[in-house]
């Protein structure tokens, strides 16, 4: 694939930039170019064209009704002008900014809940994502109103040239001056602040992470009990050191390229036009006052539509940099797309059968190293190890939030990748151990969006509670299911502690009705009591379902139909827990070290 040339590169952000902003919001292009339109032709009309009629007619000695008549004839569009102009700064732009954030938010977090997990675990990709995010929602609209600026404020500018050369063709010289102060001088520093911009991003993003530690009420404890504040004092300096270190190699160029840039775009051709226009009126006579006046306007106002037109192009030049960011993000393809088509998969389930499965998270790195497992239509299973020996991640592979390096998943037969995703997803009910409360009601984190009639909700959530064991201490509360969980929103919020959010959780699987349980940890932050009774609870849940049962405390796996003990990513032994203790190998030496813990 051939790299585009720059030029290129920056025609086709901008027509991005126009195909983005028409698929949101058709009208807001629209009445941008025409208030640019307005805005820029509005000078030029008035300012020197209208000014150069009048002063034409005054110089016949027209009369004083017939000029008056005619200046307000020539003003009247002028107020028009000005009644559209209040009306899209003050109606129609607010009003199309919040319809373009919502559609621009949408667009962005949609791609990214399309995204593949192991996109959030690529410091690359998450940058990448991070910039889109953080710039889009700016920099799209600014890049929309420097193009219509761009291409307005040209159009009016070629105008002016063509009245300024009919006046004094020479006076087109001054021209280059801001050619050279934009084009060249700045945008090269468009080009190093991007480059800067682009180095100094993860430095934000860690300054950024800090600052967001600091304050979440999730960190408070481990803060003011370890000297971990410290830690985060230093990674904060050494994140503000290094970009200042940054700024620093690129400031003396940067400073240079600035003081070029103004100085020929400025200084030179305004005071050089002023100067011009001087010495022929004064010195060679070639010009009355009159002249003078206009050619002045003229200039002014030719001038300023050049360098907004050429202002606008640089902007949009350093923008295009960044929009190729937000392009590449929104164009990503995810390995495992979200919205994949395929087979429909039925919802009575089999078998599940893992043939030669391997998988790692990084190239090079297995975590799963050929593993084979079969369960049948009921059965129960539980996936028993060390940590790090894999079980997580065969149960992320099962749920195809990662699909194997090698070997296949196969549910009735049928290879996982062949089916639609969000219907073979919908086979399983899920509880992980790192599982979230989102700031929202008990009842909505339960239910997940799966709404039905109020009273259908209701039943759902409160029966969800009971097999959670947390039906009577929300129904203890003042809002019981509509109780707004954590404070991010409301004063009011409860906050769980870790074994109650472990339940809510947990609630959250029992209220999906789906073939296949998968239940990871559910229980790592409950006292032995509360976990032997949600163990009871999953199993009754699961009657003919399939499950998968994932823990660390071996006593909560004995009534499992069959066991797998995973170690270093194989499964190294598997049958019942009665098969394994008379087996009496790794498994049955880890049950008895944990059951004298537990008789001690």
């Amino acid at each position: 694939m051939k790299t585009k040339r720059p030029i290129a590169r920056i025609a086709h952000a901008h027509l991005y930039v126009l195909k983005i902003v028409w698929q949101i919001d058709k009208k807001r292009v629209l009445l941008q170019f025409l208030e640019r339109f307005c805005t820029v032709y509005e000078y030029l009309i008035y300012g020197a064209i209208f000014t150069q009629v009048i002063l034409s007619l005054v110089e016949k000695n027209l009369e004083f009704q017939t000029m008056f008549a005619l200046l307000w004839a020539g003003f009247l569009p002028r107020a028009v002008i000005h009644i559209y102009l209040q009306y899209y700064t003050n109606m129609a732009s607010p009003v199309s900014d919040v319809r373009f954030l919502e559609g621009m938010t949408r667009l962005l977090y949609e791609k990214a809940c399309l995204a593949d997990l192991t996109c959030f675990e690529d410091s690359e990709f998450y940058n990448q994502y991070m910039m889109a995010v953080r710039e889009a929602k700016a920099r799209v609209p600014k890049m929309l109103y420097d193009i219509s600026d761009m291409i307005v404020s040209f159009l009016a500018a070629l105008t002016g040239f063509y009245m300024i050369w009919r006046m004094n063709r020479y006076a087109l010289l001054f021209i280059i001056l801001p050619i050279l102060g934009n084009f060249v001088f700045n945008g090269i520093l468009s080009g190093r602040l991007f480059r800067l911009e682009r180095e100094t991003i993860i430095f934000k993003r860690i300054a950024d992470y800090v600052n967001r530690t600091i304050h979440l009420a999730d960190y408070a404890k481990e803060i003011r009990l370890s000297n971990v504040f410290s830690l985060l004092g230093r990674k904060y300096d050494e994140s503000v050191k290094a970009e200042q270190k940054a700024v620093r190699r690129y400031a003396p160029v940067n400073l240079l390229l600035f003081f070029c840039f103004q100085y020929f775009t400025f200084t030179l051709l305004f005071n050089g036009s002023f100067l011009y226009a001087g010495y022929h009126t004064l010195v060679t006579g070639s010009m009355v006052f009159a002249e003078l006046a206009v050619f002045q306007n003229f200039m002014c106002t030719n001038t300023w539509d050049f360098l907004y037109s050429a202002e606008a192009a640089v902007e949009n030049i350093k923008n295009s940099f960044f929009i190729e960011q937000i392009e590449g993000f929104l164009n990503y393809e995810p390995k495992i797309p979200e919205d994949a088509d395929g087979m429909i998969p039925e919802r009575t389930i089999r078998t599940i059968t893992f043939s030669h499965v391997s998988f790692g998270y990084q190239e090079g790195r297995a975590v799963l190293k050929d593993v084979c497992l079969e369960l049948h239509a009921g059965q129960h299973a539980a996936l028993v190890g060390f940590n790090g020996s894999g079980k997580t991640t065969l149960m992320k592979l099962l749920l195809r939030l990662y699909d194997p390096d090698e070997g296949a998943i196969l549910v009735n037969g049928t290879d996982i990748r062949e089916y639609n995703l969000r219907a073979y997803r919908s086979l399983f009910t899920a509880a992980f151990q790192d599982g979230k409360i989102f700031a929202d009601t008990v009842e909505e984190n339960i239910l997940m969006g799966a709404h039905q009639t109020p009273e259908q909700d209701a039943q759902t959530v409160w029966k969800a509670l009971k097999l959670a064991g947390m039906e009577e201490e929300v129904r203890s509360w003042d809002r019981q299911e509509k109780t707004v969980l954590t404070k991010e929103f409301s004063r009011e919020g409860m906050v769980l502690s870790g074994g109650q959010s472990q339940k809510i959780i947990a609630a959250r699987a029992f209220a999906k009705d789906c073939p296949v349980a998968v239940f990871d940890e559910p229980s790592s932050a409950l006292d032995p009591i509360a976990e032997y009774s949600l163990f009871a609870n999953i199993l009754r849940f699961s009657g003919e379902r399939m499950l998968f049962f994932i823990s660390h405390r071996l006593s909560s796996v004995r009534n499992a139909d069959v066991v797998f003990f995973l170690e270093n990513g194989r499964i190294t032994e598997r049958g019942s827990h009665k098969e394994l203790m008379e087996k009496n190998g790794k498994y049955a030496s880890l049950y008895r070290t944990q059951a004298k813990n537990y008789l001690a």
